[in-house]
């Protein structure tokens, strides 16, 4: 390593959603942030195909006055609501995408047992998402991690499954499609975070239903462009550690080791990775990163060549229960909001998460993607002999869900830990917003600690 450091303000550690906005927020200062990746984004990737885009990661977003929303619009970058359906379903060689959720059961063909089951698990969640809708509303004066804490806390101490009740196998796909986005199976995940997950299914104005015109890749690029050359990508961070002067810095980039020293540093990795780099962790926070759990997600992009308008044009999600994949979207449903005519072909994306992407996890590439394929095909069979591309994307760790008793570990990982700031998606439960938050969370605590 160099005998003389290089010096700077503030490094970021990890350019996903919760690093980016953390140096967006601190982009006036003297910033370097730290990749160990080839590109910038994290979870978030979206791949430029002409008029389209193929999404491989996270797609929805909350609105305006949220966090994202604050980012979308400081960038520039162009985002529209969901103009489609949100609840579609296919089975059985059905497909549903419009009228009343609770009609489902009577135009899908499934037995009269698995009806009567849907109907009352289904009226039994719909007054659990009654109360987790006032559970989420912020508070007067509640900062972001105690509000964060009182959500995780809500029903933490049994699964959703326990909330549901047994199901025949028939009606536990249906539940399982939506429970499972999570990445985590419903036997799990906390039954409150599996509302979570159903409230912002069934609240297109208060849920996710967001999405970035040119894809999610646009809105990352954009967070970095203003950093240039302070954003290193490929950058491996072996150690980091802090004194009471400042933070230390080790990583390795092109094969060469490297030392940065830093009046204070964001860190913005995932759990299992800021457990091993960052030295001199409390012991309480070191076991609750152990604790924590992530789920596999295994995503698929598949690009088609049809001409004029078609049947799902008007639909952005469906789920697929009994299949191999999880859900599946139209990603050019964003486009009718723009009013632009209709481009020829279309982007989807499917994917598998929980159990079922363990086992694509565990598969060829070539495999999932041609099983992926079947899939889609069966649920859109118009899109046979039009599939002129499919790129897939696994992730083994991707998205960290809040299991049974989740609540109780997070006062142990909010706790203030000198010149090194936490951020990250794994700090609560709202998926991209949650690490974008944090991230400007961490930004605001570094500025007050600089000025001091």
């Amino acid at each position: 390593m160099s005998s003389t450091p290089e010096t700077c303000d503030v490094v970021v550690i990890g350019a996903g959603v919760a690093g980016l906005a953390a140096a967006w927020d601190l982009k006036d200062l003297d910033v370097i942030m730290l990749e160990s990746t080839d590109r910038v984004g994290g979870r978030l990737m979206s791949i430029p195909r002409g008029e389209h885009w193929l999404n491989l990661g996270a797609h929805v977003f909350a609105g305006e006055d949220s966090a994202v929303g604050r980012l979308v619009a400081e960038t520039g970058a162009h985002a529209v609501d969901i103009p489609g359906t949100l609840t579609g379903v296919s089975y059985g060689g059905k497909l549903v995408v419009n009228g009343r959720v609770e009609s489902y059961p009577f135009r899908l063909p499934i037995s009269w047992r698995g009806k009567v089951e849907f109907m009352r698990a289904g009226l039994k969640l719909r007054r659990y998402v009654a109360q987790y809708a006032k559970v989420v509303q912020p508070l007067p004066g509640e900062t972001l991690p105690e509000r964060q804490a009182r959500m995780l806390n809500f029903m933490d101490d049994e699964s959703a499954m326990d909330v549901l009740g047994p199901l025949s196998p028939e009606a536990d796909a249906f539940f399982r499609c939506t429970l499972t986005r999570g990445t985590g199976e419903p036997e799990e995940i906390a039954a409150g975070y599996g509302l979570g997950y159903f409230h912002m299914v069934w609240d297109k104005t208060g849920g996710l239903a967001r999405n970035i015109v040119g894809g999610t890749q646009t809105l990352m690029d954009a967070l970095a462009a203003r950093l240039g050359p302070r954003v290193r990508c490929e950058a491996l961070v072996t150690r980091v550690a802090q004194d009471e002067t400042g933070v230390t810095v080790d990583y390795v980039q092109d094969g060469n080791p490297h030392t940065l020293r830093a009046k204070t540093a964001v860190v913005a990795t995932q759990a299992f990775v800021t457990r091993e780099i960052v030295e001199g962790l409390p012991a309480d926070m070191l076991e609750a990163m152990h604790e924590l759990r992530y789920g596999p997600n295994v995503c698929a992009a598949f690009l088609t060549d049809e001409d004029g308008p078609q049947r799902w044009d008007d639909v952005y999600a469906i789920a697929t229960p009994g299949r191999s994949i999880t859900m599946l979207f139209n990603m050019d449903n964003a486009m009718r909001a723009t009013g632009a005519p209709r481009a020829k072909g279309t982007s989807f994306m499917v994917y598998a998460v929980a159990n079922l992407g363990k086992q694509a996890l565990a598969l060829p590439d070539g495999e999932v993607l041609n099983r992926y394929q079947h899939d889609l095909e069966e649920v859109l069979p118009e899109v046979k002999g039009h599939i002129v591309e499919r790129v897939l994307r696994k992730v083994d760790g991707g998205l960290p869900f809040p299991h049974v008793g989740r609540g109780r570990l997070q006062p142990a990982l909010t706790q203030p830990l000198g010149r090194i700031h936490l951020a990250g998606d794994y700090l609560g439960s709202w998926y991209a917003e949650t690490a974008a938050r944090t991230g400007q969370l961490a930004a605001n605590n570094v500025r007050e600690q600089l000025d001091g």
